[in-house]
């Protein structure tokens, strides 16, 4: 029964009562007023008979509104607990210490109650449904158990949209079995909803997909070790995959949140650092039996823990007693540890303080995201703490990296970093651009804003206002190079000067600036005249600034908008440590080592390196097919140095370089490899630029690969090293340099892995996962021996030299290039230094050819000898031009300045007799000096091509430079070694073999003395003609005794490969072993000899 009643609100609870019955019951003689009492709707409660309604009212608004502040207060703090306020409800000082009690001996399983999801975007409403969260518990990135799901659940609205489950997720497992890292990992998931107005197919919505649309990660255990406990709002992340990503992100809420309740108790659970295990033994390695060596060797190959099976660790964690002697291993043992629970870390912390501290390179591996262990982490940063600064600054941009892998926004790595800024200000230089870079990373940029501020702090006053000038140099840079590359290709100059007046003001305001490529670079203004831009896609800026040093050079850098920097700023880091290990092994690969360094994404600086040219300008100067031709390189060499012994040396610096160049290139995968991203010094040294693509990731044409051979070694470049189109013994060096270089980068697979593992998680898109790490696994084979290594890289000399993708890929890109080449671009001579003039030279009067002579240097031919008449000046000048250099005369008057040539200088091409050439050619130049065609003849191309040159001091004189070595029948190299019962002889090179003017098909043949059966031959494939063949192939013999050795002898015959099997004997050698050591490796010349007359079948 239902109905209103009005009274008074002093009327007493009996007079209540007693009017509420009389509305009920028509007679009220059988009832007794005192059997009822006055409940309050909706509680539990009954009121007083002696109390009014007023007084109740009071009462009760008073209880709600302790509720509320209650409520309100318990909001403030989770606000405060969610978003790291700087405010609390109570003191910290006044809060009271909880009993706490150990984790490892908490047995109760591990549960939460997951409430809600607040502020769902209004776009999910109406895309997706059946919403639910996937509870997940990681240690390294490895799932400790089954993830746990709650229920599916349709989007509410209350005030906001959210999804309410309020639901108990329980994990399988106990308290005492998390490690003190353990992550949790919420994940939000919906089904998408089919698109409105469409039909759906039938059985559709099973096939539905499920998509993941945010995540969240927490430590379980806080920064004081203690279990997570009362009420989180954890913030979501946008979730990446998917293919509707882009509409997800637009319509994401960054308020996103999730509701997660931790049970609370009367105790804090403690997770506290366990002392070391008293005992862990130690045993030598050669305890074990051989196939157990085999077994853990061959796992110890792997250099790497991302490819351990779990077999492998099965067996280390089972041998790690075996293990210690090898430093290296450490990272690999401790990946093998099967928990990390607190009952298993006595063990794993006293082989931690057993082990035999490790370097500060192979430390590295141990700050990966695999180790998230605080005891063991704080170990590998105290064993770092003996790297040099320099070193620290080669490797800085993976330990701020490492910084993610962190637990904890305070650890020792970052005060490791801090201590060390304050004491470099290199460091403090490069870790404040590495960390401002960083935070464009949405996901830990509050951690690197917290780590930025503490380094501001922490350098000084000085060192701030120098980042602050510094940043407003980048952003006026970038704001100009936006500008030029918007702008159309005829106006970007305008658009440059008038940028340009900007940083002029900068200067104007600020007295100096240090660049932050270098902080070595002081600059104090820019020469805006010698500033441009390149005609490329990305339409960097070549900019040229005044050094604050009177007495030193401009510095000219590259600045970049719009090219993600970051990889070829990694790259470039490679390259440099690559170098520095084979500087310190006692190689010097002549490497040019260039910085490049990333101001943001998207924007950055790279050092030019002067005197420098591409390899298409040099082939280009030998027209628009020199990609195909061999004597570019050599003749530009020979242009710039020539002198005979400045030639050599640049032959040299070329050599080492390109050999450095070509094993740097294939191990990083390096692609997109066309001859404006190679350039070359005038003294000889080669490089690389532009590290766009890497680690394999080449261009695509339609299904074809741009990059075919395993990297750019092409006959031009041969030609430079043998100083000629045929091998020479310069190529063997070439070949043992490639191999030596390629085989200590091998010794060193670790460090690279670490480094590039470490850089996983930076953000290159060619470096996300372990796919790509594996091809720099791949290509250093770090489970074969150096004898297989050496034979694997010979062939892909082999290999790069005989592709003719390279050469087409660089005669397509000087195609591509055309378009932007100037109108304005002289033509230059390709054997010329420098362009001169009728104003520099004086009036040619007359031109006079005397002779030929023979040449055999730098390539066998014939030189003319032209007498040159200048006015004003005093007898005749000889010069020396080959056949060649007159028809590139030819050539470039004929397409520059499209001169109508006399027709016979056209003729003496086709002119083979060189008597007749010479008389022919003589004719030819009268007619260019001839007063009818006073344009031809004073052109510049004609002035410069007959300006002397250094080779002309001596004319007349012939240099031969194919002197035979005095070896009659030439000589071979052998790597001979010895080890179990075994004989490796591995057959090298070849060089000065004797011909009759016919080069042979030259390849060895072996045989093991005594051997009366001739069972013992082995022998190499032939190479093809050559007198200096290069093979690298291993030839072994097996089950031979080492007591043997003594009464052994190789009996070697090197035979050319001759038609209907009629092999040519040009050689052979007989080498006795009884020198020979056990173990060690014997390479060595050994003389070849040539008997009377002998051939073989």
């Amino acid at each position: 029964i239902g109905f209103n009643l009005c009274v008074l609100v002093s009327s007493t609870v009996d007079l209540l009562i007693y009017q509420t019955l009389c509305y009920a019951h028509d007679d009220l003689d059988h009832i007794d007023v005192d059997h009822y009492l006055l409940k309050v709707c909706g509680q539990a409660e009954f009121l007083q008979k002696t109390l009014t309604p007023n007084a109740w009212v009071k009462w009760m608004f008073k209880k709600v509104v302790e509720k509320l502040t209650a409520a309100v207060l318990d909001l403030v703090e989770l606000y405060c607990s969610t978003f790291n306020a700087n405010f609390h409800t109570t003191p910290q000082s006044s809060r009271h210490t909880a009993p706490t009690q150990e984790a490892g001996l908490v047995t109760n399983v591990l549960s939460f109650s997951v409430y809600a999801a607040h502020r769902i975007p209004i776009t999910w409403a109406a895309s997706y449904e059946g919403f639910f969260l996937s509870c997940s518990l990681t240690h390294g990135g490895e799932e400790l158990c089954a993830p746990q799901h709650t229920s599916k659940q349709q989007v509410s609205k209350y005030l906001f949209h959210l999804v309410v489950w309020d639901q108990r997720v329980c994990f399988p497992i106990q308290i005492n079995q998390l490690p003190r890292e353990t992550q949790l990992t919420v994940t939000l998931y919906a089904s998408a909803l089919p698109p409105p107005g469409g039909a759906e197919e039938k059985g559709s919505k099973q096939r539905r997909s499920i998509e993941p649309l945010g995540w969240v990660t927490m430590p379980l255990f806080n920064f004081r070790h203690i279990l997570t406990c009362g009420r989180k709002l954890l913030g979501l992340w946008p979730s990446t995959p998917g293919i509707d990503k882009k509409n997800r992100m637009k319509s994401f809420n960054p308020n996103l949140s999730g509701q997660v309740d931790f049970p609370t108790s009367s105790f804090e659970v403690l997770f506290s650092t366990p002392a070391p295990a008293e005992f862990c033994p130690q045993y030598d390695f050669s305890r074990l039996d051989q196939h157990s060596q085999r077994q853990l060797q061959d796992v110890l190959h792997k250099k790497s823990l991302f490819w351990l099976t779990p077999e492998d660790k099965r067996l280390l964690w089972e041998k790690r007693s075996f293990c210690q002697t090898e430093s290296g291993a450490l990272p690999l043992v401790l990946a093998s540890a099967p928990r990390w629970e607190w009952a298993c870390l006595p063990d794993i912390y006293a082989l931690l303080r057993q082990w035999a501290c490790l370097n500060h390179l192979d430390a590295l591996g141990l700050l990966h995201a695999t180790f998230p262990d605080q005891e063991l982490r704080r170990t590998a940063v105290q064993w770092m703490d003996s790297i040099s600064d320099p070193e620290l600054l080669d490797f800085l941009p993976q330990l701020v990296q490492a910084l993610k892998y962190e637990c904890y926004l305070d650890s020792p790595l970052v005060r490791f970093l801090l201590r060390r800024a304050i004491g470099d200000v290199r460091i403090a230089h490069y870790l404040f651009w590495l960390l401002k870079d960083n935070l464009q990373d949405s996901q830990f940029s509050g951690r690197y804003q917290h780590l930025l501020a503490a380094l501001l702090c922490c350098v000084g006053r000085g060192l701030r206002e120098e980042f602050d000038r510094q940043s407003w140099l980048v952003s006026i840079l970038a704001k100009v190079a936006q500008g030029v590359r918007d702008a159309s290709p005829s106006g970007r100059q305008t658009v440059l000067r008038e940028g340009l007046e900007e940083v002029k003001q900068f200067f104007s305001v600020n007295s100096s600036c240090r660049l932050p490529l270098n902080p070595g670079l002081l600059v104090k203004a820019i020469n805006i005249k010698l500033c441009s831009y390149f005609n490329s896609n990305a339409v960097p800026l070549k900019l040229s600034f005044q050094n604050m040093d009177p007495r030193g050079d401009n510095i000219n850098v590259i600045f970049k908008s719009g090219d993600d920097l970051r990889q070829d700023m990694l790259t470039l880091q490679i390259i440099r440590i690559m170098n520095k290990i084979w500087i310190q092994e006692g190689l010097d690969m002549r490497m040019v080592i260039f910085r490049c360094f990333s101001t943001g994404r998207g924007r950055g600086m790279v050092e030019m390196i002067p005197q420098a040219e591409t390899l298409r300008k040099i082939q280009g100067e030998h027209g628009v097919t020199g990609s195909f031709k061999d004597r570019p390189l050599a003749d530009w060499l020979q242009k710039h140095n020539p002198k005979e012994d400045e030639y050599e040396k640049a032959v040299e610096n070329f050599i080492y370089s390109c050999a450095g160049c070509c094993v740097a290139t294939y191990i990083l995968g390096i692609c997109d490899r066309h001859n404006d991203n190679i350039m070359l010094k005038t003294s000889g040294h080669m490089f690389h630029i532009d590290f766009g693509k890497f680690l394999g990731h080449a261009q695509m044409f339609g299904n074809i690969k741009r990059d075919r051979a395993p990297f750019v070694f092409t006959s031009d470049m041969a030609y430079v090293i043998n100083g000629g189109d045929k091998p020479s013994s310069r190529f063997h060096d070439f070949v043992d340099l490639c191999c030596e270089a390629y085989n200590l980068i091998r010794k060193h697979t670790h460090l690279f892995l670490n480094l590039l593992g470490l850089m996983l998680s930076c953000g290159i898109p060619e470096l996300s996962d372990l796919d790509d790490l594996k091809y720099v696994y791949d290509a250093l084979r770090p489970h074969e021996s150096e004898e297989d290594a050496t034979m694997y890289f010979t062939r892909l000399i082999e290999s790069s030299l005989g592709s003719v993708a390279t050469k087409l890929n660089f005669f397509i890109h000087n195609l591509a290039q055309m378009k932007f080449a100037s109108s304005e671009e002289r033509p230059v001579l390709s054997f010329a230094p420098r362009v001169y003039t009728l104003k520099t030279d004086g009036l040619i009067r007359n031109l006079f050819v005397c002779q030929h002579i023979r040449t055999y240097s730098p390539s066998k031919g014939y030189m003319f000898v032209v007498k040159v008449d200048r006015e004003g000046q005093q007898g005749s000048v000889l010069v020396q031009r080959s056949f060649e250099e007159f028809y590139e005369l030819h050539n470039k008057l004929r397409i520059s300045n499209a001169f109508q040539l006399p027709v016979i200088v056209s003729l003496v091409m086709t002119i083979q007799n060189q008597q007749n050439r010479c008389r022919q050619l003589l004719f030819a130049l009268t007619s260019l000096s001839l007063p009818p065609s006073p344009s031809l003849s004073q052109c510049d191309l004609i002035y410069t091509f007959f300006h002397p040159l250094q080779r002309d001091e001596k004319p007349g004189t012939v240099v031969n430079a194919l002197q035979i070595s005095g070896k009659v029948a030439g000589e071979v190299k052998l790597s001979i070694t010895y080890k179990s019962d075994k004989l490796f002889i591995m057959v090298m090179h070849i060089r000065g073999l004797v011909s009759d003017g016919t080069d042979p098909d030259p390849y060895v043949k072996l045989y093991l003395l005594p051997d009366p059966q001739k069972t013992s031959k082995r022998k190499t494939k032939a190479a093809r003609r050559t007198c200096n063949p290069t093979y690298n192939e291993m030839l072994v013999y097996d089950r031979i005794p080492r007591g043997d050795l003594q009464q052994r002898v190789i009996h070697l015959r090197v035979l050319g490969d001759g038609a209907f099997w009629e092999n040519t004997l040009l050689g052979q050698a007989f080498i006795p072993l009884k020198t020979l050591t056990p173990g060690q490796c014997w390479a060595d010349w050994h003389q070849l000899s040539m008997p009377s007359t002998e051939s073989a079948r």
